[in-house]
C-alpha cells in the first residue's frame, strides 16, 4: 500500500496550517469583548437570566435582532458557555466560532471523497483557507460567532443536500440546518436560491417544501423587524448604479488584496479587474458546462451552489453599501467570503483541467504557501493594533465601569448624555437594534451593560490584562523605566485631541495585549487608558525574529470626545512580555471640548 496515496495522509499534511492558525488564536487573542458584543452577547445573557420575561418571551429573545441580523445561533451558544461557566468567556466563543472554520476544512475533504477527486486537492485549499485576511472572525466574537459560522452551515446544508443516501432523510437535515442558517447571519437567506443546482437531483415536491421552508423562515424573521438607524435602505441605493457595479466586482477579487498590506490602494484597482475577469471566466465555464449542470448530478453542482450564495451575498453588500466608501469591502470579517469564493474558484479550474501534471499541482501548493504566508505578513501590523486596543478598551472599562463618550448638547457644549443609570439587572433591556455611537440613548445602554457587567461579576479580566490594570495605576516611582533612546515619541496638543507621532518607535508584541499605552490621569487619579496605534510592520525584525510581532512607527490621535473635561497627566507606557516599563510622563494635559 502506498501511503502518499492515502486520504488520511493529505488530509493529515493538510492540518498544518490549521495548527498554525489555532496557536495564532491562542497566542494573540485576548478574553475580552469589542463593539456588538456589549449588545448581543452581555446584553442578552443579562437579560435572559434576569429579566421579567415569561418562557415565550425568552425564546424570542434568543432570536432578538441586533443591528439587521437575529443572531440566534450566537445567542444559544453564549448561553450554554455562560450557563456552564457562571462568567462570559469570549475566548471560548471566539475559539468555537475559529471551530467552523476547521468544519469547512472536514467537509472540502468529504467532498473530494464523495466525487474521488484528487486528495492531494485538500492541502492547497486548507492553505488558501487559513489565512488571517478575516482576522476579525478569530478575534472578535461577534464575528467570529456570525461570520464563520454562516459559511459552515451553509456549506453543511450543500453538503447534506449533494448526499448520496435517503433523499427524505438527508433533505430533513438541510431543512433544520438552513434555519440554524438562517438565524446565524442575515445572508443566510440567499441559500434558498444558491442551492438550485444541487435540488435539481430531487422531485418537485421537494422543491415545493424548500420553497415553503424559505417563505417560511424569512417571515418568521421579518415579524417584528425593524430597520437599523444606521444602516441604509436597500432601495435607497438603487440609482446608485455605478457604485454597485464596482463594488460587486472589487467584492469578488477582494481575495487579491491578501497580497498587500492595508494601506495600498492599488488593490482596488487590482480587486476590480480581477473580478470582472473572474465573473467573465465564471460565465464560460457555466455556459460550457451547462448540458451537465442542469441534467446530470455531478461534483459541479455543490461548487456552483456554493459560488451561487458569494455572487448573492456580493450582490446585496453591494446595493446595501453603495453610498460607502468602497474600502469597506476590504474590512477583514467580509474576507472570509472572498476566500470562500477563491476555493471554489480554485476547484473549478481544476475540474476544468483535470489532467494536471507533478510541476502544476507543485505550483498551485506553492501558490496556496505563498498565499497563507503573505496573509500573515501583510495582516500582522493590522491584528497587533486591533488587539491592542482591545486590551486599552476592556481595561478602560474594568476601571471606570463605563466608556465616557460625549454628544454636543443644543447649545454646542460637550455634554455627557450616555452615561449609565440602571442599578438592577431586572431593568436593562435585551439586545437593541439600533447598536451605533451615533445615538445617546446607545452609548447609554452600552454603558448600562458595561457597568452591569463589571459591578455585578459577569466578566474579569484575565491575568495579563488583569496585571496591566494594576501597573497603569501604580505609581509610577515603583515602575521601572524604559531604556533611554529607545522611544523618540512627539506630541502635540489639538483642540479636538491629543497627536502623536514616534518615527523610531518600536515594539515587541508577544501578546495581544502587549503595546504602548497612554493613561490619562486626573487629580483623583482616575484613569483613561488608550493604546498607541502603530504603522507599520518592522520587517528587518520580523524577517529576523520569529517569536513575536515586531512594530515601528507610531502615530495617531487621542481623541478628547473619550474624555471629561479637566486637567491630566498623561503617563506613556511600554509592554513587552506583559512586563510594563514608564516611557514618561506628560505632566500636564488640558481636556477642553471635543
Amino acid at each position: 500500500m502506498n501511503l502518499f496515496s492515502q486520504r488520511h495522509f493529505y488530509f493529515f499534511l493538510s492540518l498544518a496550517p490549521a495548527i498554525f492558525f489555532y496557536f495564532f488564536l491562542l497566542k494573540f487573542g485576548i478574553n475580552a469583548p469589542f463593539a456588538d458584543d456589549w449588545s448581543a452577547i452581555n446584553g442578552f445573557i443579562i437579560r435572559f437570566f434576569h429579566g421579567d420575561d415569561s418562557l415565550l418571551e425568552k425564546i424570542a429573545l434568543l432570536a432578538s435582532q441586533c443591528n439587521e441580523h437575529r443572531e440566534g445561533y450566537l445567542s444559544i451558544v453564549s448561553l450554554i458557555q455562560y450557563a456552564i461557566s457562571g462568567q462570559i468567556n469570549y475566548m471560548t466563543l471566539n475559539l468555537i466560532g475559529a471551530g467552523a472554520t476547521l468544519g469547512v476544512h472536514v467537509l472540502l475533504n468529504g467532498y473530494l471523497h464523495r466525487y474521488q477527486l484528487p486528495h492531494w486537492w485538500i492541502i492547497p485549499l486548507a492553505f488558501i483557507w487559513y489565512n488571517a485576511a478575516y482576522f476579525h472572525n478569530v478575534f472578535w466574537p461577534v464575528c467570529a460567532l456570525q461570520h464563520n459560522s454562516i459559511v459552515f452551515f451553509i456549506l453543511c446544508v450543500f453538503y447534506v443536500l449533494d448526499g448520496k443516501g435517503k433523499q427524505s432523510t438527508q433533505f430533513a437535515w438541510a431543512i433544520l440546518l438552513a434555519f440554524i442558517a438562517v438565524f446565524t447571519s442575515g445572508n443566510g437567506f440567499l441559500l434558498f436560491a444558491a442551492a438550485l443546482p444541487i435540488l435539481k437531483n430531487y422531485r418537485w415536491t421537494y422543491w415545493l417544501i424548500w420553497s415553503m421552508a424559505g417563505t417560511a423562515f424569512f417571515s418568521l424573521y421579518m415579524w417584528g423587524y425593524q430597520h437599523p438607524y444606521q444602516r441604509g435602505h436597500l432601495t435607497d441605493n438603487l440609482h446608485m448604479l455605478g457604485s454597485i457595479v464596482q463594488i460587486f466586482f472589487v467584492y469578488l477579487g477582494s481575495f487579491v488584496g491578501v497580497f498587500f498590506s492595508s494601506s495600498s490602494e492599488f488593490r482596488i484597482q487590482l480587486s476590480q479587474g480581477l473580478g470582472i475577469t473572474v465573473f467573465l471566466g465564471w460565465g464560460v465555464f457555466v455556459l460550457r458546462h451547462i448540458y451537465q449542470i442542469i441534467r446530470q448530478k455531478s461534483s459541479l453542482d455543490l461548487l456552483l451552489s456554493i459560488q451561487l450564495f458569494i455572487l448573492a451575498t456580493a450582490l446585496i453588500y453591494a446595493v446595501g453599501r453603495a453610498n460607502l466608501p468602497i474600502e469597506y469591502v476590504f474590512e477583514s470579517r467580509y474576507a472570509i467570503n472572498s476566500t470562500l469564493f477563491l476555493m471554489s474558484l480554485c476547484l473549478m479550474t481544476w475540474h476544468a483541467f483535470p489532467a494536471i501534471k507533478s510541476w502544476r499541482a507543485w505550483g498551485f501548493v506553492g501558490f496556496s504557501i505563498l498565499y497563507f504566508t503573505l496573509s500573515y505578513w501583510n495582516n500582522l501590523l493590522a491584528v497587533i493594533n486591533f488587539t491592542s486596543a482591545q486590551s486599552a478598551a476592556i481595561i478602560k472599562h474594568s476601571i471606570q465601569h463605563r466608556e465616557h463618550y460625549y454628544f454636543r448638547d443644543s447649545l454646542g457644549q460637550k455634554a455627557d448624555l450616555g452615561a449609565p443609570d440602571l442599578k438592577e439587572l431586572a431593568q436593562l433591556a435585551g439586545p437593541i437594534v439600533d447598536f451605533t455611537a451615533e445615538l445617546p440613548a446607545s452609548v447609554k445602554y452600552a454603558n448600562d451593560v458595561v457597568s452591569l457587567t463589571f459591578k455585578k461579576g459577569f466578566f474579569a479580566l484575565d491575568g495579563r490584562e488583569a496585571k496591566l490594570e494594576k501597573d497603569f495605576q501604580a505609581d509610577v516611582a515603583s515602575l521601572p523605566q524604559a531604556p533611554q533612546g529607545k522611544d523618540v515619541l512627539k506630541f502635540s496638543l489639538e483642540k479636538n485631541g491629543l497627536t502623536y507621532s514616534g518615527e523610531k518607535t518600536r515594539v515587541r508584541m508577544s501578546h495581544g495585549s502587549d503595546g504602548m499605552y497612554a493613561i490619562f490621569e486626573n487629580a483623583k487619579k482616575e484613569n483613561w487608558v488608550f493604546s498607541l496605534y502603530f504603522m507599520e510592520l518592522d520587517r528587518a525584525r520580523q524577517i529576523k525574529f520569529h517569536d513575536a510581532i515586531y512594530v515601528r512607527k507610531a502615530e495617531g490621535i487621542l481623541p478628547f470626545i473619550y474624555l471629561p473635561d479637566g486637567d491630566y497627566r498623561v503617563k506613556i507606557m511600554r509592554v513587552e512580555d506583559n512586563q510594563t516599563s514608564l516611557v514618561g510622563i506628560l505632566p500636564h494635559i488640558p481636556v477642553r471640548g471635543m
